[in-house]
């Protein structure tokens, strides 16, 4: 697919903590993530964020800007990264001209749509220990590579992030990493974290082939994989 979309954008390099969308901004690009890593988020009334999707290198960053005049969350580079910016005007010739592009936006729409809800569920646990450890689950699953017997997440994640994350205070994510060090589910390698229990990691609800949905037979929420996040503009 980067063979398809590349010679019709521009590459650019941002610096780590950029922010590059934000909410409710008037969609005009699309966002392809060459190198690097990022996240979609919302902020509310008491300037809490919330943290939706986490995306690296391959992925689309917005692509339900083709279906909406405004931009449905915020988005933040978490490293250094290099982004292909290309116009909405030319990836709807492209989903137009192109069936085989057309059917891989609408895999990564119902993709993310899932994910966030899966994400929605997580948050509904009330133990902050619970959260972290199925998050960190998570990110294993969307990130993890091997390392000897287990997975680990190449990415140098702050207690500042995660605590984002789980919606907890950083002293208790903080201890909460600590605790589940002692109980030997994780571990740092070179900064990054490890997880080491896989059979917690397998039984994840995060395996959803979404490869045979239709976006165009999905409710017209689907268009926006956070419809809770965006208020009628």
């Amino acid at each position: 697919m980067i063979l398809t979309i590349i010679q019709f954008g521009q590459i650019k390099h941002i610096k780590k903590n950029t922010l590059i969308i934000e909410e409710k901004q008037k969609n005009e690009n699309i966002f392809f993530l060459l190198q690097g890593i990022a996240y979609n988020y919302c902020l509310f009334e008491n300037d809490s964020k919330r943290i939706l999707n986490i995306e690296n290198q391959g992925h689309f960053l917005n692509e339900d800007a083709i279906y909406q005049e405004y931009a449905s969350s915020n988005i933040k580079v978490l490293k250094n990264s290099t982004i292909l910016v290309i116009p909405i005007s030319i990836i709807k010739e492209l989903i137009h001209d192109n069936f085989l592009f057309s059917q891989k936006i609408q895999s990564s729409l119902a993709s993310k749509y899932i994910e966030n809800q899966n994400l929605l569920k997580f948050n509904s646990y009330q133990n902050s220990q619970a959260r972290l450890t199925i998050y960190l689950c998570y990110l294993a699953h969307k990130l993890g590579i091997p390392y000897q017997d287990d997975i680990e997440i190449p990415f140098d994640f702050s207690v500042v992030f995660l605590s984002l994350l789980i919606g907890a205070k950083r002293g208790t994510t903080s201890r909460i990493l600590n605790q589940l060090i002692d109980q030997d589910f994780i571990y740092y390698h070179q900064k990054h974290l490890v997880i080491k229990n896989l059979n917690l990691f397998k039984i994840l609800p995060l395996h959803t082939e979404c490869s045979n949905l239709n976006i165009f037979t999905l409710p017209s929420t689907l268009w926006n994989p956070y419809p809770h996040c965006i208020e009628d503009l």
